[in-house]
């Protein structure tokens, strides 16, 4: 019954710190994710007490009926281990009707148990996908490695349970405690991957944690990136681009609807779930990702791929969900022509027209259809606001000259709208102001709503359903490649936007970018990660690098 002291990666940095924390006891009885009664051992009188427990938001709740208070713990920050007897007298001693399971936060550990094992395996199944669980060795079995970066490996994993194949992506602990951002945006990243459950986006299904490392439990994927599939300048039939283009946006629409931007869009994240199958393809790598904020406030701000990134990043503008809809417009660019929509012969001069938004689209316009075009000058639109939502983009004349009926009639099917399933709207000849429009009223509604949430009706304890003690109630320089391979993600300062005038376009040039590129661990593949190294720059701006994306 005995516990190992470990101090975790997530623990409060004051050595102070409480398993418990008090707060009003207010809750939204349509959020509560379980509810039950359980027991806990006095430590003091030895008797067995027992009381009601809520998990909600993310939080373990212990309740009190006619109290203002409750005691809550964050799931998201803590550890679970199930109670295992050593010996069959101490298996006696705790009685053997009843089933435990620990918590483990701040290197505090709270047991509890239910009489029931139906209630308690309920219960373990819900706390696992908030919370960390210990033992990875015990469950998994690490067999090669798929994908390296800085701070991380994948391997192709085993389940020992169930024999199925997984991805676990393991986090070395020492290479990250040197920074608290490093700490927050890892949160971010399991808080965001936890939310999420949709055909296009990789699936998280448990994370562990020992002494060493932190553990990702992800689905196998046997396809391989994108990017892999449309190297040395290949180009594929619109038919087929509309079909991966399509599946993107759905899936963007999706992340749009939970209000998560995912900011690095490219074909490095973006991987085929069979192989051989381009347009069944899922978005992962979601370390850059983060709620949308009406403010603007991020964890990284300025952050993205050269040659990917939307313009109003760089501008140092605030920005929202049409980041996103531009990566998508330089995806459809690269599938289309086979190379990059800013190809440079030098890292400035791509940095250069990512900004300014050059785009050549006189070099393919006699090999893409008048149609494809009109959307992909709508996708790649220099301003955010004449460009379409992921869910009105699907709705153009070009996918539904390029997908199938019945795939057309499923993306754009909206149980709301009896008119959504046959119509025939076009963006073709739909004019930017009325796109411009719905923009508007698309951001009043997310005010809206997020103004709804601040003010949103708590309901008190005591309206929860009741309560008993009853058991019955988670570059050659002509390389026309995609260049995102070869190019760091990275941060870009306000400063960066002063230089970047008309005026000093002309003049720029890399002598006055004075930064080394050291590469880093290769992976698997023969790539090479690249990271950007500050320096001193004449032109009074910065860049600064943000750890190199992971498979």
């Amino acid at each position: 019954m005995n516990w190992k002291q470990s101090k975790s990666f997530f623990d409060d940095q004051k050595s102070d710190q409480k398993f418990w924390k008090k707060q009003a006891q207010c809750i939204d009885e349509k959020k509560i994710e379980f509810q039950c009664l359980l027991q806990k051992k006095n430590c003091k009188t030895g008797f067995w007490l027992s009381k009601n427990y809520v998990i909600y938001e993310s939080h373990l709740i212990k309740i009190k009926p006619q109290s203002k208070q409750c005691h809550i713990v964050n799931l998201n920050l803590s550890r679970i281990q199930r109670v295992k007897y050593e010996n069959k007298l101490e298996k006696e001693i705790f009685n053997k009707e009843k089933y435990g399971f620990r918590v483990i936060r701040n290197n505090q550990c709270r047991e509890f148990y239910s009489r029931s094992k139906e209630v308690n395996m309920q219960l373990w199944n819900q706390l696992r996908k908030e919370a960390f669980l210990s033992s990875f060795t015990e469950h998994y079995e690490l067999n090669k490695i798929i994908g390296k970066g800085n701070f991380a490996k994948v391997y192709q994993s085993l389940n020992k349970e169930n024999q199925k194949l997984y991805a676990v992506k393991v986090f070395e602990k020492n290479k990250m405690r040197s920074s608290e951002i490093d700490k927050q945006a890892l949160l971010k990243e399991i808080s965001i991957m936890r939310k999420l459950n949709h055909e296009g986006v990789i699936k998280l299904h448990e994370v562990f944690e020992d002494e060493i490392n932190i553990y990702f439990v992800l689905d196998y994927l046997e396809g391989g990136e994108l990017y892999h599939h449309i190297q040395n300048n290949q180009t594929f039939p619109e038919k087929l681009v509309a079909r991966i283009i399509a599946t993107v946006l759905n899936t963007l629409d999706y992340l749009q609807k939970l209000n998560i931007l995912h900011r690095d869009l490219k074909p490095e994240n973006m991987i085929l779930r069979s192989k051989g199958i381009l347009d069944d393809i899922v978005i992962t790598d979601f370390g850059l990702a983060d709620y949308y904020s009406i403010k603007g406030k991020y964890l990284f701000t300025r952050c993205g791929t050269p040659g990917y990134v939307a313009p109003e990043v760089l501008h140092d503008e605030t920005y929202d969900f049409k980041i996103d809809i531009f990566s998508v417009g330089c995806l459809m660019f690269v599938l289309l022509a086979g190379r990059s929509p800013f190809k440079g012969q030098k890292y400035d001069d791509i940095v250069m027209k990512n900004y300014h938004c050059q785009v050549d689209y006189k070099s393919i316009e006699n090999s893409i259809s008048t149609d494809g075009q009109s959307l992909l000058k709508q996708l790649l639109h220099q301003n955010p606001q004449f460009r379409p939502t992921a869910r009105l983009a699907l709705r153009h004349k070009w996918f539904e000259l390029n997908l199938s009926q019945s795939r057309y009639n499923e993306l754009n099917y909206n149980p709301q709208d009896p008119k959504c399933s046959t119509m025939k709207s076009s963006l073709r000849d739909l004019p930017f102001q009325s796109i411009n429009q719905n923009f508007k009223q698309l951001e009043e509604s997310r005010k809206h709503q997020e103004n709804k949430q601040q003010i949103k009706d708590q309901l008190n304890i005591y309206s929860l359903k009741e309560l008993n003690n009853s058991e019955n109630d988670i570059v050659d320089d002509e390389d026309e490649r995609p260049q995102s391979h070869f190019l760091p993600q990275y941060q870009i300062i306000s400063k960066f936007k002063q230089i970047l005038d008309t005026q000093k376009f002309s003049q720029f040039n890399s002598s006055k970018l004075n930064v080394n590129l050291l590469p880093n661990n290769q992976d698997t593949t023969g790539n090479t990660s690249i990271q950007l190294l500050e320096d001193n720059l004449k032109e009074n701006y910065q860049i600064k690098n943000l750890k190199s994306s992971l498979i």
